[in-house]
């Protein structure tokens, strides 16, 4: 459901790319979240349930504890520099979108150069932005707003991404009304308080795909009846 990498494997060539490019990105997910739930567990052992003054600190925290300085120091560097590389990646997508689907055809721009210099310029000013927001925003408001894009946005479109890869009544209204219905949910159950008993992560994901189940079901598909 991730945007950035959706668009590199739309950058694939050709079928055997495909394949390979299939099997790194599972293998590669496996790693990771077993790897995060691992940490996790370890962080808890080593530091206890209310040790740490904020739970997104268990990973440097854990390193530092178990590995020596220079090591630690190592890995940590990495962690970061994975995170501003999907940030750089979703920069440059944000820009591309804004540029060539939302400002070239309103304003009917022709020069790709132009197109370019504006893709740049749109770069800039949204890392400005990110940063301000980050500089000026709360901690826990942006958590928030991670929690609400991965469950409202990452967990729906992944549900559409599924269904149309291996489901061929899957269609694009029931697409829309799963979307739609799936970032509603989102809103409601963090609204609610819901997700400090059960994550909205995993429950958006079945809710997305009941309802899009259904409504495959239940909404005509419009290319059945010969209209497009």
């Amino acid at each position: 459901g991730m945007p950035q990498l959706s668009m590199r494997f739309m950058a694939i060539k050709d079928a055997r790319q495909a394949k390979l490019a299939r099997n790194i990105g599972i293998s590669w997910t496996v790693v990771a979240y077993v790897g995060a739930m691992l940490l996790g567990l370890i962080g808890l052992a080593i530091f206890g349930p209310n040790a740490l003054p904020d739970r997104e600190y268990v990973m440097p925290a854990t390193i530092m504890k178990i590995f020596p300085p220079a090591l630690a120091a190592l890995l940590i560097t990495g962690a970061i520099a994975a995170i501003i590389s999907t940030a750089d990646s979703l920069l440059v997508l944000s820009s591309t979108e804004l540029s060539e689907n939302i400002i070239k055809p309103l304003r009917r721009i022709n020069d790709q150069r132009l197109v370019l210099r504006q893709s740049r310029l749109l770069t800039a000013v949204l890392a400005i932005i990110a940063l301000a927001i980050a500089y000026l925003s709360p901690q826990k408001v942006i958590f928030t707003l991670v929690s609400y894009v991965w469950a409202g946005i990452g967990c729906t479109f992944s549900v559409v991404i599924l269904l149309t890869l291996f489901w061929k009544s899957f269609h694009g209204r029931a697409a829309l009304v799963a979307m739609v219905s799936g970032l509603a949910f989102t809103i409601v159950w963090i609204s609610t308080g819901m997700d400090q008993v059960v994550t909205v992560k995993l429950v958006n994901f079945f809710f997305t795909l009941t309802i899009a189940i259904l409504s495959t079901y239940i909404i005509p598909n419009p290319k059945e009846k010969g209209s497009v």
